[in-house]
């Protein structure tokens, strides 16, 4: 399990709740059969286990929750969801830059997912959306080539839409860069990892060994 992966938990499990007073809420939530996500864990902290957390919606003023837990309780995991998931579970306002980048992405041969608030509503039928939202995509990339390719088609998206797409390059699995970042001139990015984050020279993030 990487970052930013959903998980489904064992609603009788034992964790440690990492929010204030949040521990109702999170009950609330898991007993619901909602997912929650995968966050960069502290090694040193959390041991074995996972950190995972709860965006709440709008209505709940998008407060962010978390817990500590055994990857024993989890049930079942899977990636975010695909952008063409997505756009099918939202309301038309939203779909038409949407669609526009999807056909891109397909006319290209890559493909999105979609974490933060477009995939949280869709995943749950609640409101996170409002005007000013980002649109927070995961690219799996093979190498620098690709992750260009995916800088160039997000920059052409944002000029003609008037929208911000924000998100992550990931390399080798669990590699991750911000793609604007990435799309920059600084010969070293910051890498997140599912445990730690680091500096590293751009060239280093396909092929070479890095932490995990």
């Amino acid at each position: 399990m990487h970052r930013h992966d959903l998980v489904w938990i064992d609603a009788q499990a034992a964790w440690t709740t990492l929010s204030p007073h949040a521990e109702p809420r999170l009950r609330a939530w898991v007993q619901a059969r909602l997912p929650l996500v995968v966050a960069r864990r502290d090694p040193v902290v959390d041991g074995a286990q996972l950190r995972l957390g709860v965006p709440l919606p709008l209505d709940e003023g998008r407060q962010r929750l978390s817990l500590r837990i055994d990857r024993a309780a989890v049930i079942r995991h899977a990636p975010p969801p695909r952008l063409t998931e997505v756009i099918d579970a939202l309301s038309a306002p939203w779909r038409p830059a949407l669609q526009a980048l999807q056909q891109r992405c397909t006319a290209q041969d890559l493909s999105a997912r979609v974490f933060g608030s477009h995939a949280w509503q869709a995943i749950t039928g609640l409101d996170y959306l409002h005007a000013g939202s980002d649109l927070d995509l995961l690219w799996q990339v093979d190498g620098a080539g690709q992750a260009t390719q995916v800088c160039r088609l997000l920059q052409d998206w944002e000029a003609l839409h008037g929208l911000r797409a924000d998100g992550e390059l990931v390399f080798d699995a669990a590699h991750a860069v911000n793609w604007r970042e990435y799309a920059g001139d600084a010969t070293r990015v910051l890498v997140k990892g599912d445990a730690a984050c680091w500096l590293a020279a751009r060239e280093c993030l396909a092929g070479e060994e890095l932490p995990a």
